[in-house]
């Protein structure tokens, strides 16, 4: 499997036009997996990509990108989707489930489960903020 990059890009307006067009020029390399291509709500023009590959890919990206504007990208060291989506969905037994396919223990698992526990039956946020603390200190 490829890795994973955030990319944030924000072009050179003068030099867009001239960006269109060597981005269609010339061969992308074959482990470059497109994810996302995302416009962001900012003052200037600016785009994230979420992508796989490898050094090549990664070389490309730099070479498509860098020369037209500000080229910015970070590795994700996890796609942890399932676990903020397991929140959203205040879905205890999902988020246990997605911790024990990663290989977490039981022990690991409860005590995660605790925590989160006591945030999603906490009356308001105030109260979920202490139940965090208190979880922390062992209490």
């Amino acid at each position: 499997m490829s890795d994973l990059h955030l990319s944030k890009f924000e072009p050179d307006t003068d030099r867009f036009p001239e960006f269109l067009a060597c981005l269609w020029q010339g061969p992308v390399p074959s482990d470059l997996q497109l994810l996302n291509w995302l416009y962001l709500k900012a003052d200037r023009p600016t785009m994230a990509v979420l992508w796989e590959g490898d050094a090549e890919a990664v070389a490309y990206m730099e070479r498509a990108f860098g020369g037209f504007g500000s080229f910015t990208t970070s590795m994700v060291t996890e796609d942890a989707t399932p676990g903020l989506a397991a929140a959203f969905a205040r879905d205890l037994d999902g988020f246990g489930e997605w911790m024990r396919a990663r290989g977490a223990s039981d022990d690991e698992i409860d005590r995660a489960l605790d925590v989160r526990r006591r945030g999603r039956d906490a009356p308001d946020q105030d109260a979920a903020a202490e139940a965090g603390r208190a979880w922390a200190a062992g209490n």
